[in-house]
């Protein structure tokens, strides 16, 4: 399986939402919560060019935002 590393804040609330729904569907995942790591927020901003969350890096798969359907579709591609 690709890794999968999730960008938050502590304070989103469509960030929960997608950790449930990782944690749910037993995907493991990296959280890099962006309010507390600098070098996390930067990383975020260099790969989407943008501050809001959500950010969703599968391997090399960026999806912005709180998007199920298409995380499982990129992880079903990703094991073919």
């Amino acid at each position: 399986m690709a890794e999968v590393t999730v960008y938050t804040t502590s304070t989103c609330p469509w960030c929960l939402k997608l950790k449930d729904f990782l944690q749910d569907e037993g995907i493991p995942f990296d959280e890099v919560n962006v309010g507390l790591d600098s070098a996390g927020a930067k990383r975020m901003v260099e790969i989407t060019g943008q501050r809001s969350v959500p950010v969703t890096t599968i391997g090399d798969q960026i999806i912005i935002g709180y998007d199920p359907e298409g995380i499982r579709e990129i992880l079903n591609s990703s094991e073919g």
